[in-house]
């Protein structure tokens, strides 16, 4: 069957039946188009200046017509994954509703936050409030979404950096390995408060993102869940040791799956992958990149069989042939999902037909 003509039903009934890791094949999906914000939502970002942005730049309107047309987009590439509206995923909520200050490339289409002045020398993490301007225009984007959206897609969680992320925002990168080890109960405080500025804020919004047949979509991977799920991610923990990982962040990761009904996680392929720690917490989901130049999927095998042991494991990103070949045919199906990022919707049908062929061969 061609992935266009999978109805929504199915669709829902395959994602849940992975999520329980019971699917005899691996679900496969598409991304279509850029994955850098900024240029994903033209007629939003309109509005968001090149350099320092404000929370009053930002102005939800514009985002609705482009949530409709990458709705209409992602629908055209076909797949068994379901797209997801969410607060606009390129501004860091997070660090923002912190203190940070944000700042836009309009060029490379990505924005990025800076630390909070004199954030080292008084090192104070805020207590979350609904009131924050950061946190209340995110919230208007929950309700506007759900209005433009009349059922046809899910609204669901947006893009939550995760303490090591936070920690790197806040400090800045490089300085803090220096006060992991200069400052380890300084940075062990942070980490505490900060985690519990992570959970209110998770909770909060959920709170207010309606549930879409019973489950919850994501900002920018095609995974609906069912029940009420979270996403956190650790880029930053490239910067650490395993040792650092275990000592500072994976606590805080553990209590943070712990204080949800399902979570997923995302990580890149970066010199350390904290797999085999992840798969002993409570979190759901390990959603780990294929990055564009970077390890093939052979080379993560062992990543992924850890994972699949006690996870489900999403793959997401610029698969090649042989990466797609191996995915389909040399790792376990049940818990395994990939999504590919391809340019058009008639490339996606292609890759359809060979991942289909790729997993009859297997049977």
């Amino acid at each position: 069957m061609h992935p266009s003509r999978l109805s929504l039903q199915e669709r829902l009934g395959r994602l849940s039946t992975w999520f329980r890791g019971q699917n005899a094949r691996p679900l496969v999906g598409f991304y279509i188009g850029s994955y850098y914000p900024l240029h994903r939502y033209p007629a939003g970002s309109r509005c968001i200046p090149d350099g320092t942005v404000s929370v009053a730049d930002i102005a939800v309107d514009g985002f609705l017509d482009d949530s409709d047309r990458l709705f209409e987009l992602y629908e055209s590439a076909g797949g068994e994954l379901i797209w997801s509206a969410a607060p606009f995923f390129g501004l860091p909520w997070v660090e923002a509703a912190l203190g940070c200050g944000v700042v836009a490339d309009l060029e490379n289409g990505c924005t990025r936050s800076t630390p909070p002045a004199g954030f080292a020398a008084n090192p104070a993490i805020p207590a979350f409030s609904e009131t924050n301007e950061w946190v209340a225009k995110m919230l208007e984007f929950v309700s506007a979404l759900a209005a433009r959206s009349r059922g046809r897609y899910p609204v669901g969680v947006t893009l939550m950096r995760g303490i090591s992320d936070l920690l790197s925002a806040l400090y800045g990168g490089e300085q803090l390995v220096f006060r992991m080890y200069e400052a380890p109960e300084e940075v062990r405080s942070v980490i505490e408060r900060l985690t519990d500025f992570w959970i209110a804020f998770g909770r909060c919004l959920l709170d207010h993102v309606p549930t879409f047949h019973g489950g919850t979509g994501a900002f920018f991977y095609g995974v609906w869940c069912p029940g009420n799920t979270i996403w956190l991610q650790e880029d930053a923990v490239a910067l650490l040791s395993p040792r650092l990982y275990d000592e500072f962040i994976l606590p805080a990761d553990r209590r943070i799956a712990a204080s949800f009904e399902h979570s997923v996680i995302h990580l890149h392929p970066s010199r350390f992958i904290p797999s085999r720690q992840l798969a002993d917490t409570g979190v759901d989901v390990i959603e780990l990149h294929i990055d564009k130049g970077g390890p093939p999927a052979e080379s993560l095998e062992k990543h992924y069989r850890t994972i699949l042991e006690k996870k489900r494991l999403l793959v997401w990103g610029d698969i090649t042939d042989d990466d797609l070949v191996f995915l389909l045919t040399r790792l376990p199906a049940p818990g395994l999902a990939i999504e590919i990022v391809v340019a058009t919707a008639d490339e996606a049908g292609r890759v359809w037909d060979k991942a289909m062929s790729l997993i009859e061969s297997r049977a």
